[in-house]
């Protein structure tokens, strides 16, 4: 069964080669930036060019930065995951020239046990970078370029360690960073998040601080990587398949074939199976998605899209996007010339760019699509129909 909510991983990695083919290009001159929200494979996919570029021989560092508040932070978790990484040790005179160039490494690791030498390790590299981070980076990344070998750095959840920076740290940090991009020859950066890195970026440091990344969005599956999909998971649930079985829960879902909805799909056709049994047909499919799915049973599925307006957007911006969301999931398309009037209403600020902006976030955040003659939709029938049962409707 596709996993709900966690890295497909292995076996159950399902076909992105068009993804994983274009991003190994890009990498052979440019770091690559991955567009795409919460649960729409994107870990997946880091997770797999981690394996690709490692049974290549590659050197292929993997972190997740969530968590991650400071410059300084930042870069010890980049150090210890150097240190960490076997194939770096065994292909570079890495880990000796960090013992030559710093006292980090003090304790004697026999003595003391790995986990706690790595504990007094993190904490040494911490407080030595506290103190000035960007001149210590410079003697880290000096010894990187000396090993003469290429390093990918695969960076998860990036924007929101941005986010959490104070302003004055995160402007230096993307400044610094994209120097280091631009004189690092040997080192490529995939980096990505589950929010908009543009939104984040636009307000520290302005667009020019990424504008070098190759950008690859990650959208949902084709229709026949999705019906294929579908396909596999009864047979492996021993469950009688037919084509418009597949046909009716792609209906369902509606085009723009996310993975994690595809996975709620036969998740709760899963539990209805177990629960009560009988055959699988349309009509059943139909009765699971409009009652376990978009019922009270399934709200939880889609609430974090409501919730993370209020999180990752200003008090000002998060009223005027739910406001025109709310008209937006109450009809096929809306004119973008209602949905500004309806900005400057719940802002008081008539500024036409400044809407285009919040448009662009809600577009990068996949929340509508990129809209064409001036006209917005969702970018999910399935987000579409939550929205309009629980935040729809007439004030």
């Amino acid at each position: 069964m596709l996993p709900v909510g966690n890295p497909a991983i292995g076996n159950d990695f399902i076909n992105r080669e068009k993804e994983i083919s274009l991003i190994l290009s890009f990498l052979e001159k440019d770091s690559v930036l991955l567009i795409a929200p919460r649960r729409f494979g994107k870990t997946s996919i880091m997770r797999k060019l981690e394996k690709e570029l490692s049974d290549r021989g590659e050197i292929c560092v993997f972190l997740e930065v969530e968590n991650v508040n400071s410059p300084h932070l930042f870069l010890s978790e980049i150090i210890m995951a150097l240190i960490e990484n076997e194939k770096l040790e065994q292909k570079t005179k890495l880990i000796p020239a960090f013992k030559k160039g710093f006292n980090w490494f003090k304790e004697n690791i026999e003595e003391i046990g790995i986990s706690v030498f790595k504990a007094k390790l993190r904490g040494n590299i911490q407080k030595d970078l506290e103190s000035n981070w960007m001149d210590i980076s410079k003697q880290v990344f000096d010894i990187i370029e000396e090993a003469e070998s290429s390093i990918y750095f695969i960076i998860d959840e990036f924007p929101i360690a941005i986010e959490k920076m104070n302003q004055k740290d995160g402007e230096e940090f993307l400044h610094w960073f994209r120097k280091l991009r631009q004189i690092s020859v040997n080192l490529r950066f995939i980096v990505g998040g589950s929010v908009s890195i543009d939104r984040v970026v636009r307000e520290v440091g302005g667009m020019a601080v990424i504008n070098d990344f190759a950008r690859v969005r990650i959208g949902g599956f084709t229709r026949k990587i999705a019906l294929d999909l579908i396909e596999k998971v009864f047979e492996e649930e021993d469950w009688e398949y037919e084509t418009p079985l597949g046909d009716k829960i792609l209906e369902c879902i509606g085009e723009n074939y996310i993975p994690y909805f595809i996975a709620i799909m036969l998740s709760a056709i899963k539990e209805e199976k177990i629960l009560r049994g009988g055959k699988i047909n349309a009509e059943l499919i139909e009765n699971i998605y409009n009652f376990r799915i978009l019922g009270n049973e399934g709200k939880h599925y889609f609430e974090h899209y409501y919730r993370r307006l209020r999180i990752n957007y200003e008090s000002f911006e998060e009223k005027a996007a739910k406001a025109i969301l709310k008209k937006v999931c109450e009809v096929d398309y809306y004119s973008i010339d209602l949905a500004y009037d309806i900005y400057k209403q719940q802002t008081a600020i008539d500024n036409y760019e400044q809407f285009k902006d919040l448009l662009a976030n809600l577009s990068n955040d996949f929340y509508i699509e990129d809209y064409h003659e001036n006209k917005l939709n969702f970018h999910s029938k399935i987000l579409k129909d939550w929205w309009r049962i629980y935040h729809g409707g007439v004030e």
